[in-house]
């Protein structure tokens, strides 16, 4: 019982850790393919990142009990307003393994003007997701473009964003 106890503190730090409020800034990465993925949105609608092509779109790796990730919406909620006329795709990939209906039900809540993912470890692997917020930038092309670790980047996101337009 007391290993179990220990064990499950681990997994608690590590989570916590993982769970981060900004980074100094963001993460360039090589220009490499997105990993395409098809995932299901909280309506049972499949998205497939290729289908995306033309257009720049915006991964957001998320959970909803992570308040960074909460502290996020806002600014993704006001960037889709303000350029998915434009041809800007905000796709927020849920990793809360949690029930389908929990998660539209918060997406609700929150405002989420823009299409949320139900994410799938193979998916955030494939990404190197391994703290969250991290928000990852694909240019039309369907390359990476940028990564982004922690909440709070909203003007740079918004700056890369215009110049991939």
């Amino acid at each position: 019982m007391f290993r179990k106890a220990i064990a499950l503190s681990i997994v608690v730090l590590a989570v916590l850790i993982g769970c981060t409020r900004s980074s100094d800034r963001p993460t360039k990465a090589a220009s490499t393919d997105a990993p395409n993925f098809k995932l299901q949105d909280t309506n049972g609608k499949t998205v497939q990142l290729s289908d995306l092509k033309g257009r720049p779109v915006v991964l957001d790796f998320w959970a909803t009990w992570c308040q960074p990730c909460r502290d996020s919406i806002p600014g993704m909620v006001k960037l889709h307003k303000d350029y998915a006329d434009k041809g800007l795709v905000i796709l927020a990939i849920s990793v809360d393994g949690g029930a389908v209906a929990d998660i539209r039900n918060f997406q609700k809540q929150q405002g989420m003007n823009y299409t949320v993912l139900m994410g799938t470890e193979e998916v955030a692997a494939e990404y190197g997701v391994r703290t969250i917020p991290m928000m990852i930038i694909v240019d039309k092309a369907g390359k990476v473009h940028k990564r982004y670790l922690g909440a709070g980047n909203e003007d740079d996101i918004e700056k890369t964003v215009k110049q991939l337009l």
